[in-house]
């Protein structure tokens, strides 16, 4: 069985992967999205997921999640 941490940082990437398939739009929608969180985000930009607690990676996991999510509404449908 996977430890929790690792099905977090699964969900982590794939949410980023989505955000960055979508080019400087995603980019920049993720950036101005009010669930941002630029301390949590801090740890995946210098490669650091393994220093958070499963708690926050949860949380991490859930924000961009849901930025992806409306992401791909917002910027497909408008």
């Amino acid at each position: 069985m996977a430890k929790m941490s690792n099905v977090y940082t699964s969900i982590i990437n794939a949410a980023y992967s989505k955000i960055y398939a979508m080019g400087d739009s995603g980019l920049d929608y993720m950036d101005g999205h009010c669930a941002m969180d630029n301390n949590l985000m801090h740890y995946f930009y210098n490669d650091s997921l393994s220093a958070l607690s499963p708690v926050e990676l949860a949380r991490l996991a859930n924000i961009l999640q849901t930025i992806a999510a409306d992401a791909e509404f917002d910027l497909e449908t408008f």
